[in-house]
Parts: structure tokens; sequence; C-alpha cells
């Protein structure tokens, strides 16, 4: 693995985006990766977009995808992926989460590990409970509830499946560009850890020390956006059992 598309999400990060993009420059730089990277601005009303046009101006390895509207985080990242010129990607959101595992999930994928993803659920990592509130002891639990759900769902029988963590990579496979994925906002992981599993890929989990952050793009009051959650929840679900059903059928005729 020389060669890498990194897709970076944007929405309303103008504070952090220079400087959090010249830390990661710099980590390219020292894995000696020839690289991409793809900001796709989805809509933001900051100035992220004019800082995103003052990076390229300065280096020619990056682009930009913009969304005049907000579109969704996975809608975004779905975009993006179609305009990746490597076949090895990694997927960062606009804040670095997790950075210092950015190497390890790098060494992964020179290892022919073709799905590495961070997993706040591994039973070896470990979460700061310090100055715990109640939004955020319910974020926690309803999280955790959510990734359960999502493990027996897609039949992750060595893994609990954390969806929002903002770092994974992974390897192209032919039916990554022949899968029609259904998620716009939220749960384009989940599509993209079913679609490995399925195919028997080689998937890795690293664990990792964390706390709970105290904003979230996500509200548990919203109940507008909570509806927009479920619903895509549903539809998602449905997509998934139907390709267990069909999967199923076609391993009994053979």
């Amino acid at each position: 693995m020389k060669n890498l598309s990194v897709i970076i999400p944007v929405y309303n990060d103008e504070k952090k985006l220079v400087t959090k993009t010249n830390i990661l420059l710099k980590k390219l730089k020292k894995l000696k990766l020839k690289y991409e990277i793809i900001f796709i601005n989805d809509g933001s009303s900051d100035k992220s977009y004019n800082h995103i046009s003052n990076l390229i101006k300065k280096n020619k390895y990056i682009t930009l995808i913009h969304n005049k509207v907000n579109m969704g985080k996975s809608f975004s990242i779905i975009k993006a992926l179609k305009k990746t010129k490597f076949n090895y990607v990694i997927l960062i959101d606009s804040d670095l989460p997790y950075f210092s595992k950015f190497s390890q999930v790098v060494r992964l994928l020179k290892k022919n590990y073709e799905l590495v993803f961070i997993d706040r659920r591994h039973p070896k990592s470990q979460v700061n409970f310090e100055k715990l509130s109640i939004y955020t002891l319910l974020r926690f639990i309803i999280g955790y509830l959510i990734s359960l759900y999502f493990k027996y769902l897609i039949n992750a029988k060595n893994y609990k499946i954390d969806t929002q963590a903002g770092l994974k990579g992974f390897k192209k496979i032919q039916e990554i560009h022949n899968k029609k994925f259904i998620s716009k906002r939220f749960f384009f992981d989940v599509e993209l850890i079913f679609l490995y599993l399925k195919n028997k890929k080689n998937i890795a989990s690293i664990p990792v020390k964390y706390k709970i952050s105290k904003s979230s793009s996500i509200k548990l009051i919203n109940l507008r956006q909570n509806i927009k959650i479920f619903i895509e929840l549903l539809k998602v679900s449905f997509n998934i059992v139907s390709a267990r059903i069909q999967y199923e059928k076609e391993r009994h005729q053979d």
C-alpha cells in the first residue's frame, strides 16, 4: 500500500479545519504515502468552504466536493467515495478523532486487512467516566444498545459495532462499486461493515481509550431528527435483513 485516499466530511468546523489539516499532512508525509485528500463540505453555514478553498491553493493533492445544502454525512461520504483515485481509503472526521491510531490503521491495511475501524465497544477499550452528566450517560447507554442491535442485525459474531467513531480505513473491493447504499445520514458504517462481513473479508477493530463527548450533532431531545434517524434505521435494517435472507437462500442452493 503506497497510495491513499483520505475522505473528510466537514460541517461547520472553521475553527479547527486548517490546524487539523496541517497535522494530517505532516502525518501523511511521515508515512511516505502518495495521497489525495477529498473534503466534502456538507452545506456548512460558516467559513469552512473558504478555508478548504485556501488549502487547495496551497496543495494540489487536496480537492473539494461542495454540497450547497446539508445532505448528511453518509450521503457525503458515498459521493466522495465515487471520486477516489486509489484503492485504499481512510475516512476521518474533520476534528481528527482518535488520530493517535491513524498510523495503526495504515499498518493494518498494509498487513492485508481489508477493513479496519476504531471500536469503542471492543473488550479492551476504556471509557473515562470523569465529569459524567445525565446527558453523556444517556448517550453512552444508547450508543451501547445500538451497537448490540447492529451486532445481531449484521451477524457480527466477533464484533460489537461502533457506528459513530470517526476513523476507519478499507481497501475498495469489487462489491463496493456495485453496492447501493441506503443510508443518507447516519448508518453508512453499518452498511460498510456488513458488506465486508458478508464477503468474508479480513477485518480488524482497534480498541481505544476515550471520553464521552459533551457535544454531538445528534441531539437526544430533537424529535424531528430522532424521527429521521428511526426511519433511516428501519430502511437500513430492512435492506440488511433482505440481503441476509437472499444470501442464505443462495448458500443453501449451492
